[in-house]
């Protein structure tokens, strides 16, 4: 427990100094927009690609990682939509933002520091399919939903799914990811300037993300939506880990790593990307908006009882 406790501390510990930092008005406001830019455009994109350059030996199909992942999400999804306006009453053109909340990670700030540090540097290849399976996928299905119940049918027509996967195409872990593929395939090795030029970015990138972290969530708050709130996290943070556990390790038998970056990746807490969506549809963004910044503070709780469930099955935890 000592070791899981070592990893968590830090990370969290530096979510917090950035919370911390914001609150206090240490930085300037605009600092966490300055940071997150950083962190996903630059540092994060070093990281990656060095990570699946050196990647060792797919053990699997990204398939099957895939079928597990789209497998969770579809429970997940229906189950978010038919509580969302069956249970708690909520209008159906709020059904889509819900769900992706509920299924939507914080994979990129908090995930992949996490898995990284947990699990080492095997664990970019299944990074790479579980990025572009969420990044492309998530946005298709909810732009899809939106379309069948939308009023105006054309703001989700074929354009809109064509503007998503042009977004993605330019999404810069996803182009990392794809060049670190590319040259491991290639067998090519980077010169000793160039190594170190990339490590030192790369660095950057955990650290900087989650402090980045920590800054946003001050912006993020909501009163009156305590049953939406409380649906997302318990969704988001429990049922959906569980399923995914399952599902990894009962049905579809994965790799010990492929199984736990999936595992850890889906217990991450309501992504930005989540506000981002209901910010576009104007639908359940108070809710949204809540259910980030609370679901990162349960978080500390769940992303440790989801290391310590995966090591005792097996998952190694680096020291």
């Amino acid at each position: 427990m000592l070791d899981i406790l070592s990893l968590i501390v830090p990370v969290f510990g530096l979510i917090g100094l950035g919370f911390a930092a914001a609150k206090g008005r240490v930085l300037e406001p605009e600092a966490a927009r300055i940071l997150t830019m950083f962190g996903y455009k630059i540092a994060m994109p070093a990281l990656l690609f060095r990570a699946m350059a050196g990647v060792g030996e797919i053990p699997l199909s990204p398939l099957w990682l895939a079928l597990t992942y789209y497998s969770g999400i579809a429970v997940t999804w229906t189950l978010t939509t038919v509580v969302s306006r069956y249970v708690l009453g909520r209008p159906a053109e709020d059904a889509p933002a819900m769900a992706m909340g509920a299924c939507f990670s914080n994979g990129v700030m908090l995930g992949f520091p996490v898995i990284l540090l947990a699990l080492g540097p095997e664990a970019a290849a299944p990074l790479a399919v579980l990025a572009l399976c969420e990044t492309l996928g998530l946005w298709v299905i909810g732009t899809l939903h939106m379309g069948f119940i939308a009023v105006d049918g054309a703001r989700t027509g074929p354009r809109a799914i064509l503007r998503v996967l042009l977004d993605v195409a330019r999404n810069p872990l996803i182009i990392a990811l794809a060049a670190g593929l590319l040259w491991r395939a290639g067998g090519l090795t980077l010169p000793g300037a160039a190594s170190r030029f990339v490590d030192l970015v790369g660095g950057a990138a955990i650290p900087v993300s989650l402090f980045a972290l920590g800054m946003s969530l001050v912006t993020h708050g909501g009163r009156g939506e305590g049953a939406s709130v409380g649906l997302l996290c318990l969704v988001k943070l429990v049922l959906y880990p569980a399923l995914a556990f399952w599902l990894a390790t009962e049905i579809f038998h994965l790799p010990r790593i492929w199984a736990g970056a999936l595992v850890i990746y889906v217990s991450m807490p309501v992504g930005a990307n989540a506000f981002v969506y209901a910010a576009r549809y104007d639908r359940a963004l108070t809710a949204i908006s809540a259910a980030v910044a609370i679901s990162t503070a349960l978080s500390v709780i769940t992303v440790t009882v989801a290391l310590a469930l995966l090591k005792q099955q097996g998952i190694v935890i680096q020291p």
